[in-house]
C-alpha cells in the first residue's frame, strides 16, 4: 500500500497543475492580441513565449529535470544520426513540390522572414520546455521502467499538448482546429522520441521551431496553392516513411535509457 503524499509532493503537483494554468493563459492572451499590427504581435509573442519557457525551466530545475537542458550533455553521434529521419519530417512541412512548380511563394521582405523565424523558435522553446521538459518528464518518472510504461508517457503527454490547441477555437475554425491538434499530438510524439534518444531538450527545440516555420512561413508571408495533388503525395510519402523508422527507433532504444534522462536523482 502507497504511504501518504508528502508536503514537498503535494507542492510539486499543485505547482504543476499551476503551470498548467499559465499555460493556458498565456496561450489564450496570444490568441486575444489581434489588433495589433503584424510586426507587434509577433514581437509580443516572442517576449511572452520566451518569458514562458524561462518559468518552465525554472520548473525544470524545481523538479531535478534539468539533466536534459545541458546542451553537451549526450555526445553521442549515434544518437544524434539516430533522430535525423525526424528532422527530414519537419523539413518535409515545407512545400517543396509547390514551391519549386511556381504554385505558391514568398513574398516578404527578409526582415519579416527572420523575425518570424525568431517567433518559431521562441515556440519551440516554450512549448518544449513545458510539454516535454515538464509534462512528458514528470510522467515519465514514475513510468520509466518499463517500454509501456514510457510508451504510455509519451502517449498521454502527446495527447495533452495536441488538446492544449483546442485554445485556437477563438481564432479558428473547427476543422483546422481538430486536425491542429492530430498533428500537434504526431509532433509532439516525435519531440518526445527526440528527447528520448538523444536526452537533449534543445534537439527537440530546434526541431519544433523547423516544423512550425518551414511549414508556415509560406502560408503566413507568402502567396499561392500550397497543397497540391502533388505535393500531399510526396509528404505523405515522407511522413510514412519516417513513421514506420520512429517506430523502429522507438523498440530499438533501450529501456535504460528513460532513467538516464533523470541523471542520478
Amino acid at each position: 500500500m502507497k504511504g501518504k503524499m508528502s508536503a514537498a509532493q503535494r507542492a510539486r503537483k499543485i505547482l504543476l497543475l499551476l503551470l498548467m494554468v499559465a499555460l493556458v493563459a498565456i496561450e489564450i492572451s496570444f490568441n486575444l492580441s489581434g489588433d495589433a499590427s503584424w510586426t507587434v504581435q509577433m514581437l509580443y509573442m516572442c517576449s511572452t513565449r520566451l518569458i514562458g519557457g524561462a518559468v518552465c525551466a525554472i520548473f525544470m530545475i524545481e523538479f531535478s529535470f534539468d539533466k536534459i537542458m545541458n546542451p553537451l550533455g549526450n555526445k553521442s553521434c549515434i544518437a544524434l544520426l539516430a533522430v535525423i529521419p525526424a528532422f527530414a519530417v519537419a523539413v518535409n512541412n515545407f512545400p517543396f513540390v509547390s514551391f519549386f512548380s511556381g504554385d505558391c511563394g514568398l513574398d516578404a521582405p527578409i526582415e519579416q522572414i527572420l523575425l518570424y523565424a525568431l517567433f518559431c523558435l521562441s515556440v519551440g522553446i516554450f512549448e518544449e520546455m513545458a510539454f516535454r521538459g515538464c509534462v512528458l518528464m514528470y510522467l515519465l518518472k514514475s513510468r520509466k521502467d518499463s517500454r509501456k510504461g514510457i510508451f504510455m508517457a509519451i502517449f498521454w503527454s502527446s495527447v495533452v499538448f495536441g488538446l492544449i490547441h483546442l485554445i485556437n477555437l477563438f481564432t479558428s475554425s473547427p476543422l483546422a482546429v481538430l486536425l491542429q491538434i492530430g498533428y500537434s499530438a504526431l509532433i509532439g510524439a516525435l519531440c518526445s522520441l527526440v528527447l528520448l534518444a538523444t536526452k537533449n531538450i534543445w534537439l527537440c527545440v530546434l526541431l519544433h521551431a523547423t516544423y512550425n516555420f518551414v511549414g508556415n512561413v509560406v502560408s503566413e508571408l507568402g502567396n499561392g496553392e500550397m497543397w497540391t495533388l502533388p505535393q500531399m503525395i510526396f509528404t505523405a510519402a515522407v511522413a510514412v516513411a519516417v513513421t514506420a523508422y520512429c517506430v523502429w527507433l522507438f523498440f530499438k532504444l533501450p529501456v535504460s535509457r528513460a532513467k538516464e534522462l533523470y541523471g542520478n536523482n
